[in-house]
Parts: structure tokens; C-alpha cells; sequence
């Protein structure tokens, strides 16, 4: 019996963007700008020669691929989403799924499952038809990837599916904690750590029975825990998906812009760029509404798409961009510039330190709710981060409100765990409050000798959770050098690998990064943070990764909720990294519109955007 039915063609009101709390919009006033337009788009018209809008996007970079199966850049995502196209789309009112390229599914009472009905009359860029041959094509495609390209995946089959990982071995018993002397001279076990033993135990014993009571069936081309069990047409317009173990955001996921549908056709080109693993790397094929006309010189260009399948998303916007053009502008003053001088219709990742001004000048400016957390982490193959009362003491010599009052745009809230407010996990009790004088009793206590701490930081990129990250850098290096760390600053420019670099775990120290959410559910947090395969941390840890892999499959309801509250616990008393803020971001643009689709997922398809006429 179908767990989930839906009507086949879905009103135009709901289509993808999901807003987490909704949508952040301040119209602060509209200032007169002429747009830079019309370069014409080439091609087939639908009808009648359609009235030619340019919409010009400043993006903070270019884009690392426009393969977005094995991209984890935002840049990337910005503009596959205008391009491809998933089996599931977002309700911007709801957030619940709604169908897109399949119109209906169906999930086994065992939950896995799932019978996928396709959209019919569908065509990719290039002609193809898609079918369920098409989606079968896309996970074969997925899961032939290298798996070192495969990794490189933030939002795609690697995370969703966990494909690379294999079952924890979980330790026989946890180390007792280790007597101290009393001032008469007697050994004595601190109270605390004795009753942290004891739930440590319990803990234990009970993902040891969790795991037996809930085995992955079924063979595997992957890691023994790959979730991933086989992907089968049924017929031309039916496709089934077996898994090997539930996933309980599985529909959720599969609106993530690394599970779009590309072209079967484009797949089986090969590449035709020197260092590309898909031409799709430089050739995006997919069904969406924009179609790729070019990317040269700091520049991606796309234009409308003639035989998109949902005419009436098109028709029912008439002042909807028919030409977008990406331009990378990678500091926040030279987008803000841009903008002033009309070079631009709008930009993403507004800095506080122009904020004022565009306010000034009676911009609208577009709010995202949060949906992203930036953190620091504490590589523990550095021989003193190895240590909890060293990474304890960072995390007491940071005052992270200071940070955000400086660095991010009002709103933002500090962040005491890895997991935003809206998905309803009570943070952990474990907090780490700025207290100088702790984190200097900490650093006596192991004999902190002064070495220098490496300290990674991107240069020349803003990001919702990185706004200003070389001032965010000097911020903390003064507030840890308040309290006796010295840092070895290490400055990686984020288009020569910093986010590669950070996630091998070459240079085990300090390092700024973030994450921004691509679906509502805790999972996509925790699996993509804290996954085993994960490097960037120095942090290994059969009970945390027991802990993801039960929770990923557990049906939602209080036990699911208790599993990520315990698995937060963990985090915060393990402490890999210090989460350090929840941020709002925020864009900018003309009078040239009127209208942006604003979605905390950055699912923000531009057939939504409305321009003036």
C-alpha cells in the first residue's frame, strides 16, 4: 500500500525552494539602475520570440565543476540547480517533498524499498528522453566514480547513501577513568568521571545490541555499512530502489542537487578537458529550466530552455530571466561595487561591513534563514589537540559572541551544538563558555610548552558561514592569544584546494570551515560531518560512528530525537570541533528586481526570480 501518494502534475505555488521558518524578505526600498542585458541566446523559440531579460549574479567564486554528483562548492549548486533536476522537489510552503521528475512513490513497509512513477514527456537538453533507463544510467554513473572523486561529494550519493563506509567495531569495554592523588596522599577517582564511565558503558552495551538487532542485508558494492542495495527499471516510466538499511530522510535527500538527473547520453561522453573525471564537468546536461550556453572567463552563461517540461512555471512568471550570467566577483567590496555601478543585478553573501551602505542606498536585501553552522576544528593527530584539556581550553578562550557581533549580520545565533534549532534536537548540557582563566589552569595542567599550533584559514571566499574568514582568523588568534596558544597562521586560497586540503587531514591543526544544510533532517549534519570516513577531524570514534549509522535509520519520532541528543552529547564532551555560529546571510540587489526566491537549502531556481519589465 503506498505510503505516499501524490497528484501527478503539482500546482506551480509549490515548486522546490523549502524554507526552514520562513522567508526572510525586507524590501528596503528600490534605487533606479539600469541592468547591463541582452547578449541574445541562440537556439529554438517556443512560439513567439520570447522578451530578452538578463539577470546578472555576482558569485563569490567560480564554480570547482558544474558536475554536481561530485561537487561539494555552493558556487556549483547555484547553477546546476538552474540546470538539473531531481526525482523529488521541495514545497516552498511546507517543506514537505513533492514530486518533480517522478510524479509518485511508493515505500515498502520495511522502508526498503521505494518505487519511484516518472514524469512522462520529459527530455533532456540534448534530446535524450528521460526514463527510468535514465535514472538506472545516474546511479551506475554515482557509483563507477572513483572513490577518492566520489568523497568529494557534500550533497550527493556518497553522503545520502554512504557508500564508502564500513561498520564500526566497537570497542569490548571503555577505559576506566584513572585515580588521583588527595592532598593526604590517598587515590581517589573523581565522582563525575566515575558516573561518565558508568553511561559510557551503557552506552556501549547498547549500540553493541542496536547493531546486532539491526544488520544491512543484502550484498554490496560499496563499504559493509553502504546503504545502497540496487537501483532496477521496472519498466519505461517505473524505477525501484533497494536498500540495504533504511534511510529515514531518504525522500528528503533525494532532493539534493548531487542526486540530479543528467543526461545518459552526456554520461557516457568522455570528458574533454584535461583533468575532468565527467564531461558533464564542463558540459552540464540536465532537464531543468535553464539550459548551459557557456563558461569562460570568470563567466557562466545559461538561457531559458524551449522544451522545458513545466510550461506553465515558465509562462506563469512573464518577467522570469530568459538569459543568466554568473560573473565571479570573489571579494564582498567588489560585489558591492559591482552592484553600485549596475555591472550586477544582485549578489549573494552581503558582508556586514556593507551591509549599512546598501541599506543607505535603499537596496533590496534578501534574508536567508539559518540553515548552516561554521565551526573551528581541532585535528586531534596534532599531539596537543590530541589532548581534551587543550581542546577544552581553545574552546574556553573563544567568546564567540564577540566574533559575531563583529563578522556576521544581526540575527545570527551562537551555535552550542552542530545542529540548527529548527530540526528540534535539544542541545547538549556540555558548554564550553569563554573563561580565561580556565583555559589558562587547563593549558598549565598538561604543560602547554607554547608550540605553535598550525592554523588554517581560506583567503579570497565568502560563505554563508564564512563571511569575512581572514578577519574571523585574527579574531580568534587574539582572543587564543589572550590566553597563552601560539598559532602558526597557514592562509590556503580556496580555489587552490583549501577545502581538499582541510578534509585530508595533511596539516593536523586549527581550521575554519562550515557547512550549509541541503535537507530537514539531523542526518544530513551529523552523517556529513561526522561520517567515519571523515579526516579533517583526526577524530576516530567507533561508538560516535555507531551512533550516526542507527540514528540515519531510525523512523522519525522520540526515540530517532533521544539517538541525536545522545549523539550531540558525545560530540560536545569528544570535541572535534567548536561550533562557533548559526549565521544569517543575506542578498543584494537592483531595481532591476523586484523579486528572489530565498530558500536556506539554496534551492533557488531562477525561473522564480522577478524582474522588472
Amino acid at each position: 500500500m503506498p505510503s505516499q501518494s501524490h497528484s501527478p502534475e503539482p500546482p506551480r505555488a509549490t515548486r522546490r525552494a523549502f524554507l526552514a521558518g520562513g522567508l526572510g524578505l525586507t524590501a528596503l526600498a528600490l534605487t533606479g539602475c539600469v541592468p547591463q542585458d541582452t547578449p541574445e541566446p541562440t537556439g529554438p523559440t517556443a512560439s513567439a520570440e520570447p522578451v530578452l531579460r538578463t539577470f546578472h549574479f555576482g558569485s563569490a567564486a567560480d564554480p570547482a565543476t558544474l558536475d554536481p554528483a561530485i561537487s561539494g562548492d555552493n558556487e556549483t549548486f547555484r547553477i546546476t540547480r538552474q540546470i538539473y533536476e531531481g526525482l523529488i522537489g521541495v514545497d516552498r510552503e511546507t517543506g514537505v517533498p513533492i514530486p518533480m521528475l517522478a510524479t509518485d512513490w511508493i515505500v515498502s513497509p520495511d522502508r526498503l524499498q521505494y518505487t519511484f512513477i516518472l514524469r512522462r514527456g520529459v527530455k533532456f537538453h540534448d534530446g535524450t528522453d528521460f526514463d527510468a533507463q535514465a535514472v538506472v544510467a545516474n546511479f551506475e554513473h554515482w557509483i563507477a566514480l572513483p572513490q577518492d572523486v566520489r568523497a568529494n561529494s557534500d550533497q550527493g550519493f556518497t553522503q545520502v547513501f554512504r557508500h564508502n563506509e564500513q561498520l564500526p567495531v566497537l570497542p569490548k569495554s571503555i577505559p576506566e577513568p584513572k585515580p588521583s592523588k588527595d592532598s593526604d596522599g590517598n587515590e581517589t577517582v573523581d565522582p563525575q568521571k566515575l558516573a561518565e564511565h558508568t553511561a559510557a558503558e551503557a552506552l556501549l552495551a547498547s549500540l553493541r545490541e542496536q547493531l546486532k538487532a539491526n544488520p544491512f542485508v543484502g550484498a554490496t558494492v560499496g563499504g559493509t555499512a553502504s546503504h545502497f542495495g540496487s537501483i532496477k527499471a521496472a519498466d519505461t516510466h517505473t524505477v525501484v530502489l533497494t536498500l540495504r538499511q533504511p534511510i529515514a530522510g531518504l525522500i528528503e535527500a533525494l532532493t539534493l542537487p548531487g542526486l540530479a538527473m543528467a543526461s545518459p547520453k552526456a554520461l557516457a561522453t568522455p570528458a574533454t578537458a584535461n583533468g575532468q573525471v565527467s564531461y558533464l564537468s564542463t558540459q552540464p546536461v540536465g532537464t531543468g529550466p535553464f539550459k548551459f550556453v557557456s563558461w569562460k572567463d570568470g563567466a557562466v552563461t545559461l538561457r531559458s530552455f524551449p522544451g522545458y517540461w513545466d510550461a506553465a512555471a515558465v509562462q506563469g512568471n512573464p518577467t522570469a530571466p530568459t538569459l543568466v550570467v554568473f560573473r565571479e566577483i570573489r571579494t564582498p567590496a567588489g560585489r558591492l561595487g559591482s552592484l553600485d555601478r549596475g555591472e550586477i543585478d544582485g549578489f549573494d553573501l552581503v558582508a556586514v561591513t556593507g551591509l549599512r551602505e546598501l541599506v543607505r542606498e535603499g537596496k533590496l536585501i534578501v534574508q536567508r534563514d539559518p540553515y548552516s553552522v561554521s565551526y573551528l576544528g581541532m585535528n586531534q593527530k596534532n599531539k596537543w589537540l590530541a589532548q581534551e584539556e587543550f581542546r577544552r581550553a581553545i574552546a574556553h578562550g573563544i567568546d564567540r559572541q564577540k566574533i559575531i557581533e563583529q563578522f556576521y549580520i544581526s540575527g545570527t545565533k551562537e551555535a552550542r551544538g552542530f545542529l540548527p534549532a529548527s530540526l528540534g534536537i535539544k542541545t547538549s548540557d556540555t558548554y564550553y563558555g569563554p573563561d580565561s582563566n580556565r583555559a589558562k589552569d587547563l593549558l598549565e595542567s598538561i604543560g602547554y610548552d607554547g608550540s605553535p599550533i598550525p592554523f588554517l584559514y581560506p583567503l579570497n571566499i565568502s560563505r554563508a558561514y564564512l563571511p569575512l574568514p581572514e578577519l574571523i582568523y585574527a579574531e580568534l588568534s587574539r582572543q587564543l592569544a589572550l590566553v597563552g596558544i601560539t598559532l602558526e597562521p597557514r592562509p590556503i586560497d580556496w580555489n587552490d584546494g583549501y577545502v581538499a586540503t582541510v578534509r585530508s587531514g595533511e596539516v593536523p591543526g586549527l581550521h575554519l570551515l562550515g557547512f550549509n544544510g541541503g535537507y530537514r533532517d539531523p542526518d544530513d549534519f551529523m552523517g556529513a560531518l561526522f561520517s567515519s570516513s571523515n579526516r579533517q577531524f583526526g577524530y576516530e570514534s567507533p561508538v560516535l560512528s555507531a551512533q550516526v549509522l542507527l540514528a540515519r535509520s531510525m523512523p522519525p519520532g522520540e526515540q530517532r530525537v533521544t539517538a541525536y541528543e545522545d549523539l550531540s552529547n558525545t560530540l560536545a564532551k569528544d570535541l572535534p570541533a567548536l561550533p562557533l555560529a548559526f549565521p544569517i546571510s543575506a542578498l543584494a540587489f537592483n531595481d532591476t528586481v523586484k523579486h528572489y526566491p530565498s530558500s536556506p537549502v539554496l534551492d533557488e531556481v531562477f525561473t522564480d526570480v522577478k524582474m522588472t519589465t
